[in-house]
């Protein structure tokens, strides 16, 4: 815990799949439909929200869990691109890289075992910035 230990693949994998959700999930699709960017973010919420409440109807319990949790995931980064401007995006990539290195840096640097580890941890992300 808290994410086993970051390293330059796993990074890489979280920048393509950001990438992928903004390239093609908002820039391409909102140019196939000629809608505004704020258009199509808007879409992808509404039909994550819906799914969200139909997961509880897949049967097997961890491919339930890892769909519930993309879709949540999905739907964050969304807003935090929402939020930043879409303009922003890279940026917004580079940030969530770093928030999540240091994540897992501090806590196995400097926290691991240690009582209130993950409460020490919490505060620390607080204070985290672009």
């Amino acid at each position: 815990m808290p994410l086993c230990g970051f390293n330059k693949k796993m990074l890489q994998g979280m920048s393509g799949f950001q990438s992928g959700l903004v390239e093609h999930g908002i820039l391409l699709r909102s140019k196939n439909k000629n809608q505004t960017f704020q258009e199509t973010i808007k879409k992808e919420l509404d039909d994550m929200d819906r799914f969200q409440k139909e997961i509880h109807g897949i049967k097997d319990p961890e491919i339930r869990e890892l769909t519930r949790a993309l879709t949540e995931y999905a739907c964050a980064f969304y807003k935090l691109v929402q939020k930043r401007g879409i303009e922003n995006y890279k940026i917004t990539i580079q940030f969530l890289n770093k928030f999540f290195w240091e994540m897992d840096n501090k806590y196995y640097s400097e926290l691991e075992g240690k009582p209130d580890d993950m409460k020490q941890l919490a505060e620390y992300l607080n204070g985290v910035r672009v």
